[in-house]
């Protein structure tokens, strides 16, 4: 076998059947699709003076898992090594690799290191990780979505004034959350051709929280001002068709982990960061103060719009236009 697995509580359960029944311990082994060593050794390891009984083996089993002190714990030269090298903010593959790299009589790959940190009773390292999370994920990554975005039309099939700027009304919408909080976040939206930015603060990231503001703004202005919106594929845009349906305000869709393909709205992000960064409090941030700061971004001269600012360049698309902001 190419990589060996513990006995699990259900294959326990089917072993004790088998041994009721009085089959050998190779005829199981077949049965079980495992090695005959295996049935010897659990049975050996695991049964009572009254017989083999599945759930104090099982229970036997995980035991003799937890009281084992690992390799980590029994090299202290190892542990100190991989604990300074958490502290210096390394992560478990690169205290690995340059462990490799100097020669160090011992060695653990990365895998034994996180297992070690998420052991119950070493729970305090994971604060030492880069995420401080206090549970593993899953290390093969997400799982795939629930096809709430089957359909879309991605950002491939827009048409070709969208992506040459020549046209003004094509936006590109994305939120900024915050560290102190889970749920409060800013939407930014940014016209392609002009740059100019609007923010909305929502209370949740709920899609019909922030679809739903976006179509009561879009609502307020003529159709001309919002032809098309291009997104990522975040759960909080998952609410496009009624948006689509209501406004004609046709939606697209970048592909999955591709932000530069809304370049104009990941560098209007990068520049609001300056005034809203993580760690600010952005419960004490009102919409009045996001409308001021976006006054002040749409006010700021842009190298891209020849020194105009996007104000002007909107201004300068609708002549007739009120100066208000869209």
């Amino acid at each position: 076998m190419s990589c060996y697995t513990q006995l699990t509580m259900p294959e326990r359960m089917r072993l004790y059947t088998f041994l009721e029944m009085g089959l050998s311990k190779i005829q199981i082994a077949q049965r079980l699709g495992r090695h005959r060593s295996t049935i010897y050794r659990e049975v050996q390891r695991n049964r009572r003076s009254i017989g083999y009984l599945p759930g104090i083996a099982h229970r036997k089993s995980l035991k003799r898992r937890a009281d084992k002190p690992g390799k980590i714990r029994t090299g202290p030269r190892l542990y100190d090594y991989i604990l300074r090298g958490l502290k210096r903010g390394l992560s478990p593959e690169q205290i690995a690799g340059r462990m490799k790299r100097e020669g160090k009589p011992y060695y653990v790959c990365h895998e034994t290191i996180y297992r070690y940190i998420y052991r119950l009773g070493n729970k305090g390292l994971y604060r030492l990780l880069h995420y401080k999370k206090r549970r593993r994920g899953n290390r093969w990554g997400r799982k795939v979505g629930s096809g709430k975005y089957c359909g879309i039309t991605l950002i491939t099939e827009r048409p070709q004034e969208i992506e040459s700027r020549e046209e003004f009304g094509h936006w590109e919408g994305d939120t900024i959350a915050f560290s102190n909080t889970k749920y409060l976040n800013v939407a930014t939206y940014v016209e392609r051709k002009t740059r100019f930015v609007v923010l909305d603060k929502h209370a949740d990231r709920k899609t019909a929280t922030v679809m739903g503001a976006l179509e009561c703004r879009i609502q307020k202005h003529p159709c001309k001002l919002w032809k098309t919106v291009t997104f990522d594929q975040g759960s909080e845009f998952a609410d496009y068709r009624p948006l689509e349906r209501r406004t004609r305000c046709k939606t697209y869709f970048c592909e999955p982990h591709s932000p530069w393909q809304r370049g104009s709205n990941e560098n209007m992000n990068g520049r609001l960061r300056r005034y809203l960064p993580r760690s600010i409090d952005i419960q004490a941030i009102t919409q009045e103060n996001l409308n001021d700061l976006a006054k002040k971004i749409n006010n700021i001269p842009r190298k891209c719009l020849g020194y105009m600012t996007p104000r002007e360049a909107l201004l300068q698309c609708f002549p007739s236009y009120c100066r208000t902001s869209p």
